[in-house]
């Protein structure tokens, strides 16, 4: 094919800058080579499992999402998720909290924190990486004071005492509730950015903060405010996470920063922000699960989910270039 045609293939298969199709093709793509290369994928019991192990990381990549289409960065994602789990827990196993108290008050903590990074940027002045590269040692400490470092699960307490929010790891009408919630963030989280003013805020924000602090839009809110979602995203992931594996651990969701990041690069969402969907992010974020799946159906070591994750950035990266060349 001629150098117009791949450009014309290219602007098809990504559509509009920032849409759901880029993302949609390589989830679309992936999946084919995962069936032809692993039959069993494409079993109803192995994409139960493939959703409801990636909707921690979609609950947090949905956070991720907010921040990177301001422009900034959350790179505290996966430690807040793992102090998050362990506070919840904590608070369950050790002290007897209520579970809907315990949870709501991880949540609250989880966007409190995320409103201090925020106003550290925004008021501040310190770039987003510095702020959460900070909250990201400073948070993980966090999580492994709790308990001493060591892991906590119902059996942690003599006599055990069950955490009391495990049910979010069950199914109601066969259908696993962490899919479910998952699937409510993506879908409520897209809807605030297609139809409401914040939507609107956070694009101008991403697009040309300046011009949009001339029209008025509160730019510093709008920092703080995408950076709380985030921390509430990862807090909510951690609870999550902890309900399924009954039990938690200091260093839970390492490397689900970088993987969130890659999702939402994935699902077309840019570095300096400004355009994108929350769906898109979602879809990147599958990809990567996908390409987990795959590896473990066939045997190969973990450690190739890095290099195939990787591939596929570089290969999200030139495609994007050619769609958007002239």
């Amino acid at each position: 094919m001629t150098n117009w045609s791949w450009r014309g293939v290219a602007r098809i298969v990504a559509g509009r800058p920032g849409g759901v199709r880029r993302p949609a093709a390589f989830l679309f793509a992936a999946s084919v080579i995962a069936s032809l290369v692993a039959p069993p994928f494409l079993t109803m019991s192995n994409l139960a499992a493939l959703l409801t192990s990636s909707s921690f990381l979609v609950v947090v990549a949905v956070g991720e999402a907010f921040v990177i289409m301001v422009g900034m960065i959350d790179l505290g994602v996966e430690s807040m998720l793992a102090a998050a789990g362990m506070f919840v827990a904590w608070q369950t196993v050790f002290y007897a909290v209520p579970a809907p108290l315990a949870v709501a008050a991880t949540l609250a903590a989880g966007a409190g924190i995320g409103v201090v990074a925020g106003l550290l940027v925004a008021r501040g002045g310190i770039p987003s990486f510095i702020v959460t590269l900070a909250a990201y040692w400073g948070i993980r400490g966090v999580a492994l004071l709790f308990n001493g470092g060591n892991y906590i699960s119902p059996y942690a307490a003599t006599p055990p005492r069950p955490f009391g929010f495990s049910g979010i790891a069950g199914t109601v009408a066969g259908f696993p509730v962490l899919i479910l919630i998952s699937l409510v963030i993506v879908v409520g989280a897209q809807l605030v950015m297609s139809f409401t003013p914040l939507g609107n805020w956070i694009r101008a924000t991403g697009s040309n903060e300046n011009a949009a602090r001339a029209v008025g839009i509160r730019t510093d809110m709008v920092k703080v405010l995408v950076l709380a979602v985030s921390g509430f995203m990862a807090a909510l992931a951690g609870i999550m996470i902890t309900a399924w594996q009954d039990s938690i651990y200091p260093l839970t969701g390492q490397g689900d920063s970088l993987q969130a990041i890659a999702g939402v690069i994935l699902g077309g969402i840019p570095f300096n922000g400004g355009r994108g969907t929350i769906v898109g992010a979602a879809l990147g974020v599958l990809v990567i699960g996908v390409i987990s799946d795959v590896i473990v159906l066939i045997g190969l070591p973990a450690l190739y989910e890095y290099i195939f994750v990787a591939a596929i950035l570089i290969l999200a990266g030139l495609q994007a270039r050619m769609a958007s060349a002239k």
